[in-house]
């Protein structure tokens, strides 16, 4: 009896909170009295160095589950969050679990954006494992109808160093100067998508499902989004318009769409997903023990990796992000879609997990808040205080930008109303032609155009994923261009016959 209660108290200083620490190394000491009593001077000795381990456990870094259900109850209120599901789990355990808003309960779905890369990139070290393909094999081995002028190999696409641009689609691929560097882009996994295809002989859905869902028991997961459509088990989403979520469906993937489901578009909940980084904690191993892959892929997915920025503080393994954090290594990957967000990490040394899913989606609002949460619940978890909420942070972004809005709307319908106006420009016939170019050609090449020269995002993502910018623009250039084929109109009928 004294050895169980000995290897339970040592598990649980390893996850939990003080007090219930305390509680545990009472009944600890308990067990122990009574069995000294009973023994000889060593076994009161052993009993002594187990006291002196678990007192030392509760000396390490511990989670404060009140104080982030406190930062988070924050967070949800301030930036206006639809739904949220949250968790902590351990190897075995969750230790800390919570729903918010629209989101009732960890069995309901949500589109998990760019972690699905992640599922993708373990469906790879399967194949590699059972000797199926390589790492360094040229990628044109397995897809037809692809040809490029320096080899691509499959260890490239899944550390996104091929050269393929992060906005290329399937249809228009093909390798850019950042050659062997990495960029961000959807296309590779949505090629690797078509090797494990063409390797296993089935579609990418079933090759998930056969081979991580179902071993790992996630039965409300899947990697088919079109089934997915219309489930009473999914959540539905939200996208924001000038400052407020509105439900909406995500944009299910076509032939012809920037990412399917290897990159992005991966269904699952809270529950199944928790099942899916515990398997992470247990190098590799389901609940039952069976493995799914071994420790040592997992390490090659995590640590072969490249960096991302100049600084090297950041480096993209295998469908997973790896940085450093206060000596301790962070394994990490976000997603989104159009009406959804999520963010994973892993602390390997703590043996801990955590993930949040929002079924919500706001690029230049929520979206940026919530990576400052992120860095937050690091803190956290290394016993640190998190910064304060700003409570007014989401309202003044979105201030801001409604004004921005507005002031785009107001100056194409002043060049509108300049071209209904009849007004002779002082300094001639030049600064005529000159304001003219200005208002009519200019500004709306520039509204069309700015998103890509200044942001590097083409139109059709805005539409996607800023609605209410898309709008904007979209009904600034159509009132703009009417001024322009109204002033047209009369100088050549209208002033001219005058």
């Amino acid at each position: 009896m004294f050895y169980l209660e000995t290897a339970r108290v040592l598990r649980t200083c390893s996850y939990f909170s003080p007090s219930t620490i305390i509680v545990s190394i009472y009944n600890l000491v308990h067990h122990m009295l009574l069995y000294c009593e009973e023994k000889d001077m060593k076994k009161q000795i052993l009993c002594f160095i187990v006291l002196l381990c678990a007192t030392f456990c509760f000396s390490q870094t511990q989670i404060d589950s009140v104080k982030i259900k406190t930062y988070l109850d924050d967070v949800v209120k301030a930036y206006h969050i639809p739904g949220m599901a949250f968790y902590i789990t351990t190897p075995s355990e969750t230790l800390l679990e919570k729903t918010y808003g629209q989101c009732s309960s960890f069995d309901q779905q949500f589109f998990i954006g760019s972690e699905s890369k992640s599922f993708t990139a373990l469906c790879i070290m399967q194949l590699v494992e059972s000797g199926k393909l390589n790492l360094d094999d040229d990628i044109t081995k397995y897809v037809d109808g692809y040809s490029f002028s320096q080899t691509v190999t499959v260890q490239d696409l899944l550390n996104q160093t091929s050269g393929f641009g992060t906005h290329m689609k399937l249809s228009n691929v093909k390798a850019k100067r950042s050659y062997k560097r990495h960029e961000y882009a959807n296309v590779n996994y949505d090629l690797l998508g078509k090797i494990i295809e063409a390797v296993s002989g089935k579609s990418y859905a079933q090759y998930v499902n056969e081979n991580i869902f179902t071993p790992l028991g996630m039965t409300l997961s899947s990697a088919d989004s079109q089934s997915v459509k219309g489930s009473e088990h999914l959540l539905k989403g939200n996208r924001n318009w000038f400052g407020f979520f509105i439900p909406s469906d995500a944009d299910y993937p076509k032939e012809s769409s920037w990412f399917h489901e290897p990159a992005g578009f991966i269904a699952t909940t809270a529950y199944d997903h928790q099942k899916y980084l515990r398997m992470y904690l247990n190098n590799g191993r389901t609940e039952d023990g069976s493995s799914i892959i071994s420790k040592e892929a997992i390490q090659v997915m995590w640590y072969n990796n490249v960096p991302i920025d100049k600084e090297n503080s950041a480096y993209y393994g295998m469908g997973w992000n790896y940085m450093n954090y206060k000596d301790t290594d962070i394994i990490f990957h976000g997603g989104q879609v159009e009406n959804y967000i999520t963010y994973m990490f892993i602390l390997p040394q703590k043996n801990l997990a955590v993930s949040f899913m929002i079924n919500g989606n706001d690029e230049f609002g929520m979206n940026a808040l919530m990576d400052k949460v992120f860095w937050n619940l690091l803190s956290l978890l290394f016993n640190q205080e998190a910064k304060p909420v700003q409570p007014f942070a989401y309202a003044l972004r979105h201030i801001l930008l409604d004004i921005l809005y507005f002031a785009m709307l107001s100056l194409s319908v002043l060049t509108f109303i300049a071209a209904l106006t009849k007004k002779k420009v002082r300094g001639g016939i030049a600064k005529t032609i000159c304001l003219n170019i200005l208002s009519y050609i200019l500004w709306p090449t520039l509204l069309l155009t700015f998103t890509r020269v200044f942001f590097s995002t083409p139109l059709w993502v805005v539409k996607s994923y800023v609605p209410d910018l898309f709008f904007v623009i979209v009904l600034s250039v159509v009132i703009t261009l009417t001024g322009g084929i109204i002033k047209v109109i009369r100088f050549a009928f209208l002033d001219k016959a005058q």
